[in-house]
């Protein structure tokens, strides 16, 4: 038996498609609760659970004595342009942080390994870290890095920029990441970390990162909730 969703989650999913085609534009505000109500024909406890919901995914603000407003716009990474996630978004002046939440050296599993060109059983760093933008979690991220390049990476390190350690103590020059994103449904411990429920849509954006003499210097797999952060793309037709 296929079980229908809850009226407040129907209700939610109808508002975020309307913030997301721009028909509630940023800083629009919501009708009140009671409107809200009288609109779905619902409580005004579903109501209420519905812009809960949204406001967990980042998508509302409620500001008490004022009401409820479509939050701002998302993040832009340019899918062109290799920046580091700080870099991007305090470019754009949004608040970004890291939280190091699994820090160890292990051996190179065989799948790890042929990712990072590496053979299997040698040293590597595995690293997860939760990314945030306006202390809302946005990206958890699983990187591999080998320890014959960074033998002095520790978790300081990547409580801040990665690229910023890489180019500027280590001295390497970073030439490309080969990038594949794809739509996935969050597991439970994915959900767990970005604060959304089990099985909700989100992106996976798996790299593999290359210095400019050809060698691999990490991979990682990025799940991405999409609610302050989005992909842009340009295409350009060339010249014949």
């Amino acid at each position: 038996m296929i079980m229908s969703k809850p009226l407040y989650r129907q209700i939610a999913e109808t508002i975020e498609k309307k913030i997301r085609s721009g028909e509630l534009d940023v800083e629009d505000v919501l009708p009140t609760e009671q409107s809200l109500q009288e609109i779905y024909n619902v409580s005004r406890v579903t109501v209420r659970k519905a812009l809960e919901l949204l406001e967990k995914q980042g998508l509302l603000v409620r500001i008490k004595g004022s009401g409820t407003y479509v939050k701002c716009n998302s993040a832009k990474h340019d899918a062109f342009q290799l920046k580091g996630f700080e870099e991007n978004i305090t470019s754009q002046g949004r608040v970004a942080s890291t939280k190091v939440i699994h820090f160890q050296l292990e051996q190179a599993q065989p799948v790890i390994a042929k990712h990072l060109k590496i053979e299997v059983g040698t040293l590597i760093y595995s690293i997860i870290r939760i990314r945030t933008i306006d202390d809302e979690p946005e990206i958890l991220e699983q990187s591999y890095m080998p320890l014959s390049l960074f033998h002095d990476l520790s978790i300081k390190v990547m409580q801040t920029s990665k690229y910023h350690y890489i180019e500027k103590q280590k001295g390497y020059q970073i030439s490309l990441s080969r990038q594949d994103l794809k739509p996935v449904l969050a597991t439970s411990i994915v959900a767990k970390h970005l604060n959304i429920e089990t099985n909700y849509p989100i992106l996976c954006l798996r790299s593999t990162s290359e210095l400019v003499n050809g060698e691999i210097f990490e991979y990682s797999i990025q799940y991405l909730r999409g609610f302050q952060y989005r992909f842009e793309y340009i295409a350009r037709r060339g010249l014949e």
